[in-house]
């Protein structure tokens, strides 16, 4: 089976690259990264990642209008918004803009982890070939 194929999205450079790190070590591959949601719609569909993990509040586009482009473009990929700010309206939000799970920055980073594979094994569910069509 292949490595889980993911997008970082965060304008927080640091932040960014110490998810990658994380990520590649708990054994994904991190096929792009993007420091605005503009960009981040743009790499998704060059790069069809199988999971995009996105911020919430970013420059030039925000995650949700984000979230919506992505799924508009490629509804099999899952998204999983990782932000700082605990909200039950702002996670309302992100399930009807499409997104797989909310998670809030600074939880257990075994947590990040299990979502993410749950989001991939979602993703290859929906987009194994010969599979029936469904409406996401």
């Amino acid at each position: 089976m292949t490595l889980p194929r993911l997008l970082v999205v965060d304008d927080h450079d640091m932040l960014r690259e110490a998810l990658v790190e994380l990520l590649v070590q708990a054994g994904f591959e991190v096929v792009g990264e993007a420091a605005d949601g503009a960009d981040a719609v743009a790499l998704a569909r060059q790069l069809e990642p199988e999971v995009v993990l996105m911020d919430l509040r970013m420059p030039v586009l925000g995650g949700l209008d984000a979230t919506r482009l992505i799924k508009d473009a490629h509804p099999a990929t899952q998204v999983v918004l990782l932000t700082a700010f605990e909200s039950p309206a702002l996670q309302q939000q992100a399930e009807e803009a499409g997104c797989f799970a909310y998670l809030v920055k600074g939880g257990p980073p075994g947590t990040l982890r299990l979502v993410l594979h749950q989001a991939v094994a979602a993703r290859r569910a929906l987009h194994q070939p010969g599979s029936p069509a469904v409406d996401v």
